[in-house]
């Protein structure tokens, strides 16, 4: 019972309509990623991958709603095209309020025939081109002050992975031939042995993870959980940010 009132509550605080009355701060890429916010991530973590999907369906039900067009979605289709962008794409509540707003704005161009989930991925396509070079551009600025030959890994990151690891129960690695993500079990423990001596680069080390893994990451730790790292976190959305955009490009 508790649970639902949290998900009801919620569900009127982040709604498309609330958030688009309280959305006047967000007005640039930028702004969406550094105002602190909700994530789709968060909501997984708390009520589950069901809730979350429905949730990001009813910002697609609201564009539809909201659009003038002789075709309109099906629910059907809505809940489809929820599904992949949950699926391929790390979002912010904040994200979905200037993403949505944009499209109904125009900035992506007029659609006065039909509304589809192939626009809709189009839309957002180009909208994470742009939160990817300003996420780039920031991880940057931070990853500059790093130094690979000097600098050390902090001990505190690679502790979360290694919670992740104990979480997920993952089988021994062995190399997989049609998943080049995965590694091998001896440079998996290579990089993992010694967690004050490591000197690699922060990126490379996520690099380093399978996608289920960064996900998992994603699920498990978030800024209510101790040992959070705000820098790790930007780096391992940014990771699967280009994943899922090179999946996307790759199937379309």
């Amino acid at each position: 019972m508790i649970l639902e009132k949290k998900q009801q509550k919620d569900l009127v605080t982040f709604s498309p309509n609330n958030c688009n009355k309280n959305s006047s701060k967000i007005r640039t890429v930028k702004e969406a990623i550094k105002l602190p916010s909700k994530s789709l991530s968060d909501f997984f973590r708390q009520y589950g991958r069901d809730w979350v999907i429905g949730y990001v369906s009813a910002w697609i039900i609201d564009l539809n709603d909201d659009s003038n067009v002789k075709t309109k979605m099906t629910d059907a289709q809505m809940e489809f095209t929820a599904t992949r962008i949950v699926d391929l794409y790390r979002l912010k509540v904040t994200d979905l309020t200037l993403f949505f707003r944009s499209v109904k704005e125009g900035k992506y161009g007029e659609y006065y025939e039909n509304l589809s989930r192939e626009k809709i991925m189009g839309w957002l396509s180009k909208y994470f081109d742009e939160r990817c070079e300003y996420a780039q551009m920031m991880s940057q600025s931070s990853h500059e002050k790093f130094s690979i030959s000097k600098d050390k890994v902090h001990p505190d990151i690679l502790l979360n992975f290694k919670k992740l690891d104990a979480e997920i129960k993952l089988k021994p690695y062995k190399r997989d031939l049609d998943n080049p993500n995965t590694l091998g079990k001896r440079t998996r423990r290579n990089v993992m042995k010694k967690e004050g001596e490591i000197t690699m680069d922060l990126k490379k080390i996520i690099q380093l993870k399978t996608s289920i893994e960064l996900r998992n990451y994603l699920v498990n730790f978030n800024s209510f959980t101790d040992g959070f790292d705000e820098k790790t976190y930007t780096l391992v959305e940014l990771v699967l940010d280009e994943r899922g955009r090179k999946e996307l490009n790759n199937n379309g």
